[in-house]
């Protein structure tokens, strides 16, 4: 179970910067000025073989005249209850302000790792601005540079010492597990006590090896399951309304355990942002997704429109399994198996390396690879080299010339050939 490190501060100081360089590329949208990111975004990140999910949260948008309880952005607070260790990063071309003194004294009382860094330290030089953070009482401060690198490997170090290795429980010949994830009051529960209770179905539940989910084992047509349910948020700090619209990190650790995932999304509300984030995850992380519209009783439009319209907005995701379902009535809830026995095959499928040869040559015949500083871009072969999901290795001579639009184009035409359907399937290019 992957550890997940929280990255919480006030707007504009550097925190979406420091996300991309810990998870090694750009993901977050960068852009100098305040409030770009509103919502979360995660990845993971691994140090000296350790890995670990690295969130970026919007900032704290504290107003000096307001309670700082109820002042804190949700975002923010909901990782900085969820996660395992927090990043607390301050903006060191300008002097703390109150607002900080105030993050540094409720930080410290949260009972887990919290690492204070004074970012925008580009140089030796800018060292000094250290001396001014101190007066918050932080402890020890690191300073960094999210911009060049600077510090950033002591940060990384200190990180990975305190923060535990999760132990993986055993999972062996527990049968299938299927996370079910989705935001709060799209119906997982529900769901799951739906599929318990109907017949054919055997069931008992135990405490689950991730915090506050349970675990279901479920028994159906003489195959086993385990129904992994994820907790909503806790309430902490004297906060009363709903923290947030997507309980995002306690779905990432249930992803993190699971073979097969189902996103619920609420039919009557669409398609939401939040989701549409929850669905790349899932996909990036190589597991199996079917997409549940639930509360579909609750829909007036027909099904043939409504998933022409969900898969028109899902773009390159747009061959995902669905499925229109009622978890309070029952309707369509028994085919969510005949869904994850299909997913489960697709995830191990396999192609023979000839006949994989045969599709790439195609597909290049058709679309020749673009030139690259005078040269030819080629590939030479390929072979399947991982399943769960399917694991393509593509050797070139210029592996870091073949453009993400042509992998696309590669990967339709190879999951064609395999006949898999609604999960990812991952390329590999190396030089030849």
């Amino acid at each position: 179970m992957k550890p997940i490190v929280a990255i919480v501060g006030r707007p504009n100081v550097g925190k979406s910067r420091l996300f991309n360089r810990l998870v090694g590329h750009r993901r977050a949208i960068v852009a100098d000025q305040p409030g770009i990111t509103r919502d979360r975004h995660y990845a993971d990140a691994e140090w000296a073989g350790r890995e670990f999910i690295v969130v970026d949260t919007g900032g704290l948008d504290l107003d000096p005249a307001a309670d700082l309880e109820h002042e804190i952005s949700k975002q923010s607070l909901a990782a900085i209850e969820e996660a395992d260790a927090v990043i607390c990063l301050f903006d060191g071309s300008h002097p703390p302000t109150a607002d900080d003194r105030d993050v540094v004294r409720k930080l410290r009382t949260i009972g887990k790792p919290v690492f204070f860094a004074v970012n925008k330290i580009d140089e030796a030089s800018h060292e000094a601005r250290l001396g001014d953070y101190h007066e918050l009482g932080a402890g020890e401060l690191l300073g960094v540079s999210a911009e060049h690198g600077r510090g950033v490997d002591d940060l990384l170090e200190a990180l990975t010492r305190a923060v535990p290795d999760r132990p993986e429980a055993p999972e062996e010949g527990r049968g299938t597990l299927i996370a079910v994830v989705g935001r709060p009051n799209v119906g997982k529960s529900t769901l799951i006590n739906r599929l318990a209770g109907e017949p054919r179905v055997v069931v008992h539940g135990q405490a689950g090896t991730t915090r506050d989910a349970i675990d279901v084992d479920v028994e159906f047509d003489g195959r086993e399951y385990v129904f992994i349910d994820t907790a909503g948020v806790k309430r902490r700090w004297g906060v009363s309304e709903r923290i947030e619209k997507f309980t995002a990190m306690r779905s990432l650790r249930t992803i993190d355990r699971a073979q097969i995932v189902l996103q619920l999304i609420d039919g009557a509300e669409g398609y939401t942002k939040q989701d549409a984030h929850l669905t790349g995850f899932v996909q990036e992380e190589g597991k199996g997704l079917v997409l549940l519209v639930n509360k579909w009783d609750e829909v007036d439009l027909g099904w043939d429109d409504y998933g022409s319209s969900l898969r028109r907005g899902l773009g390159q995701q747009g061959d995902l399994a669905m499925l229109p379902v009622s978890a309070k009535t029952g309707y369509n809830c028994l085919k969510i198996f005949e869904l994850v026995a299909k997913l489960e095959g697709f995830l191990a499928a396999k192609i023979s390396t000839s006949k994989l040869n045969e599709v790439v040559q195609n597909a290049l015949d058709a679309h020749h690879l673009p030139v690259h500083r005078g040269k030819q871009v080629r590939i030479k072969y390929a072979t399947q080299v991982g399943t769960h999901p399917p694991t393509i290795a593509l050797f070139s001579n210029f592996p870091s010339a073949v453009p993400y639009s042509y992998r696309r184009y590669l990967i339709g035409r190879i999951k064609a050939a395999m006949g898999i359907r609604g999960v990812p399937l991952r390329l590999v290019c190396k030089r030849k």
